[in-house]
């Protein structure tokens, strides 16, 4: 390999004498403003002007930043704002500030002084397109109006346990803003949003947290397109009103501390439509929903399916259920609190809800069951006293059961749903990854397959007397 040869320079020299007169000529020909590139961003912002763009070149800068005039931050190549584990990373306490392109690492450690990635105390801040890891709560905007956080990557201290970390996206006193297209995981929330109202969530995902959302004491917010996964419980949403879940996914949250794809305590006001309610432990918890006497909570055209429960139910729930699908489920419907059968509302406009286990007929073809749908679920009960008896789910000792509830009035516990207007066909389905097969549709397959003698030996006890 051809290599440089080196330049020998004996003092005193000839050539020597010539190449600092070289060197000296090139220095003073450079314009009087030519100056070396600014070893900080803190020395960039300093220059800046107010509605400055200033464009970051690659590199690491190990500095705790604070925007105090309304500029534009974006990095080239993707540098690194490393805070050295001492307090925020980036503080931004002007207006109208934009940061992008960055990874920000490296904030405090000390729970209680709540160190992040970004903290934002300005008005109408974008924050977009960075990583933020490393650090303890992710972005925070606190006391302000009129942000958009859009698709940053955000992630806590790995090391620490979840309880131990901090939120991802925190929303506190801050309303108007739209957080769009985020990918969280690792955090205690993913996104948190206390006294936040007109806030617009969409089009995030939220792995690996405590609760995926949380939410409290926050008014006309909407959430759309969100996915919430793998975590202690997908989202609790308590003490708010006027509130929009349209096409979300809350799924395999199953720990057994929680476990709830989703939890309503005290709102008011809730519309849910579109949503994917799956693979939980409970699938969704209602407890003073709606609270106020003159509210509702409204849940239609959603899935609920594969979850150990589907609803839990407490004695303080005003809930209409329309349109929506029970599908997979060990349990449809479990009741805290005593009674709930007539409290909530099964069906809206002729047209209740659909329900894997219903035994009815449509006579008419109209698409609604002709006979009404009752969950009593005498083996569901028994299981809630004796967990053991769940081994014998799908067997026909749990058919015989619930059988002779039917037959013997005595034993059969009280109803928890009465659907007057079942529907026939699911009216959601849970698509395969990766394919374009219906998991409920490969469900029913195999319940027709293992199922059918089930049902022929069903009938030929006396179902067709005591149902039909």
């Amino acid at each position: 390999m051809n290599r440089p040869l080196p330049i020998r320079i004996r003092a005193g020299g000839l050539v020597a004498t010539a190449i600092v007169a070289l060197l000296a000529s090139v220095l003073i020909a450079l314009p009087a403003d030519a100056e070396a590139a600014p070893d900080s961003i803190t020395a960039l912002i300093a220059r800046a002007r107010p509605g400055d763009t200033i464009m970051v070149p690659p590199g690491t800068y190990r500095e705790q930043i604070l925007v105090d005039k309304p500029v534009s931050l974006v990095g080239e190549g993707r540098p690194v704002i490393d805070g050295g584990r001492q307090g925020d990373v980036v503080l931004v306490t002007a207006d109208d500030v934009t940061v992008s392109g960055f990874t920000i690492q490296g904030s405090g450690r000390d729970v209680v002084t709540e160190p992040a990635g970004v903290r934002i105390l300005g008005d109408r801040a974008t924050i977009e397109a960075n990583r933020v890891r490393d650090t303890l709560y992710g972005i925070v905007m606190e006391d302000s109006e009129g942000h958009r956080i859009l698709r940053n990557e955000v992630s806590s201290i790995p090391e620490f346990g979840s309880e131990r970390r901090g939120h991802a996206l925190y929303v506190w006193h801050t309303n108007g803003t739209t957080i769009e297209g985020n990918t969280v995981t690792g955090a205690k929330d993913g996104i948190f949003l206390g006294f936040a109202n007109h806030n617009r969530v969409e089009g995030n995902r939220v792995t690996d947290a405590r609760y995926g959302i949380h939410y409290m004491y926050a008014d006309h917010n909407t959430f759309i397109d969100n996915v919430f996964r793998e975590s202690v419980a997908g989202g609790a949403i308590m003490f708010s009103r006027d509130i929009t879940f349209r096409g979300n996914e809350f799924a395999y949250n199953r720990s057994a501390a929680s476990g709830y794809g989703l939890l309503f305590k005290d709102v008011d006001d809730v519309v849910m439509t579109d949503n994917l309610v799956h693979h939980n432990r409970l699938g969704i918890t209602l407890e003073g929903a709606p609270h106020a006497p003159d509210a509702t909570v409204i849940l239609t055209h959603n899935l609920i399916g594969f979850n150990d429960t589907a609803l839990e139910l407490a004695s303080t729930t005003r809930v209409t259920f329309t349109g929506n699908t029970f599908v997979g489920n060990l349990e449809q419907v479990a009741t805290t609190g005593g009674s709930v059968e007539h409290r909530n509302t099964w069906a809206l406009g002729g047209r209740g809800n659909y329900w894997d286990d219903y035994q009815g007929y449509d006579a008419d073809g109209d698409g609604v069951g002709d006979i009404p749908f009752h969950y009593d679920g005498a083996f569901d009960d028994l299981a809630q006293r004796n967990e053991w008896v769940r081994a014998y789910s799908f067997t026909p000792a749990r058919m015989a059961l619930d059988l002779a509830a039917r037959w013997f009035p005595a034993f059969r516990p009280a109803p928890s749903v009465i659907d007057p207007h079942p529907l026939i066909q699911p009216s959601l389905r849970l698509e395969a990854p990766g394919s374009g097969t219906p998991r409920a549709a490969n469900l029913a397959g195999a319940l027709l397959l293992v199922g059918f003698p089930l049902a022929a030996w069903w009938r030929l006890a006396g179902t067709r007397t005591a149902r039909w």
